[in-house]
């Protein structure tokens, strides 16, 4: 449709009309078109999702923020063949297996990333555990007692501890095993009663996100033996399940579900080892209780990805978190997820098979 600008172009057309017939024709009527204006332009925009941030002892991805801001929760576990299977291993982010009386080894599950509602069964505290907690920011340390001169030093240190006789409310008995192996807690309890709610700093080095575990140093191993004096421990690769599978004793080790204890890296950290003149009779004649010092320096091997590399490891005070250098010097960096860190007494064999 043509649209006249004007009033004055309006009636000279008209008149033109006119004058080209015998008679005035009637002007056909006026018709006004307004144009409508134009649509809003409409801007869609696309939010990118973001990774979630890292739990700081697994270096994964944790989907529930606010566990972020929980604090470490250290757990004593019993380890002896008439504790197994325990509850809640496979659910800790670092897990420490330590030297005690009698050549065996005892636990210590350190939660974080997620708090499991059954864990156990609980045992007592040692000297070697205030350098298991210390580095961990103040965290909860749940433990059976402990003796009379241990105790002291233990409330020394800069955590929350308890245990059945100062948080009795926090432990309860199950009847599918015999005391002293029967004693069970929830770990959201636990970490409720922090004093101070405070997250714990990373203790290693994570690879980056798409990397691996590689460098200088680094060979394959798919079978790794470790011979505490009353307690041989195993650990395979799977790289179907990309994880370690643990054996104790000759017997494949599982948790009380029936599946298999597992961990994305495994730390073999040679310690001195010395021995207390104090003695126990927990169940048993007194034995000498052995004390794990994990300040200084020393051998590690550290096994991540079906890999292994020998390292050094060194740690200046308690509260500082231990490093793993390779012979360059720089930190070695592990595959995000658990890690058990097993504490060998100095001089121990080591037996590693590609």
């Amino acid at each position: 449709m043509r649209r006249w600008g004007s009033s004055t172009a309006l009636a000279a057309a008209v008149a033109t009309l006119g004058a080209c017939g015998g008679h005035h024709a009637a002007a056909p009527p006026t018709t006004t078109t307004e144009l409508a204006p134009p649509a809003p332009t409409t801007t869609t925009s696309t939010t990118l999702s973001r990774p979630a941030p890292p739990a700081p002892l697994t270096g994964l991805s944790q989907p529930n923020p606010t566990q972020l801001d929980k604090p470490a929760v250290v757990v004593k576990i019993d380890n002896v063949d008439a504790a197994r299977p325990q509850t809640g291993l496979n659910q800790a982010d670092v897990v420490y297996e330590e030297l005690v009386e009698g050549g065996l080894t005892r636990l210590a599950a350190v939660f974080q990333s997620q708090y499991p509602s059954v864990v156990g069964p609980v045992r007592s505290g040692r000297l070697t555990d205030e350098g298991i907690a210390d580095d961990l920011n103040h965290p909860v340390f749940a433990y059976s007692g402990t003796n009379a001169v241990f105790l002291p030093i233990l409330q020394s240190q800069p955590l929350t501890g308890l245990n059945d006789d100062n948080a009795p409310n926090e432990f309860y008995r199950v009847d599918y095993a015999a005391a002293p192996h029967n004693l069970y807690s929830d770990v959201a309890d636990l970490g409720a009663a922090s004093t101070t709610h405070t997250p714990p700093l990373p203790l290693f080095h994570f690879v980056a996100s798409g990397g691996t575990f590689t460098g200088g140093g680094i060979v394959p191993v798919s079978h790794v033996r470790i011979s505490f004096p009353e307690a041989a421990i195993t650990w395979d690769w799977s790289a179907t399940l990309r994880e370690w599978l643990r054996g104790q004793n000759g017997t494949v080790d599982v948790d009380r579900s029936g599946a298999q204890l597992t961990a994305t890296n495994v730390i073999v950290e040679f310690i001195p080892y010395t021995t207390s003149l104090m003695a126990t009779g927990e169940g048993g004649p007194p034995a000498p209780i052995p004390f794990g010092n994990m300040v200084g320096s020393g051998t590690a091997w550290v096994l991540s990805n079906g890999h292994v590399v020998k390292v050094s490891w060194s740690r200046p005070n308690l509260t500082s978190v231990t490093s793993y250098k390779g012979a360059a010097g720089a930190n070695i960096a592990i595959d995000p997820g658990r890690t058990w860190v097993e504490l060998v007494p100095v001089g121990t064999g080591l037996e590693l098979m590609p």
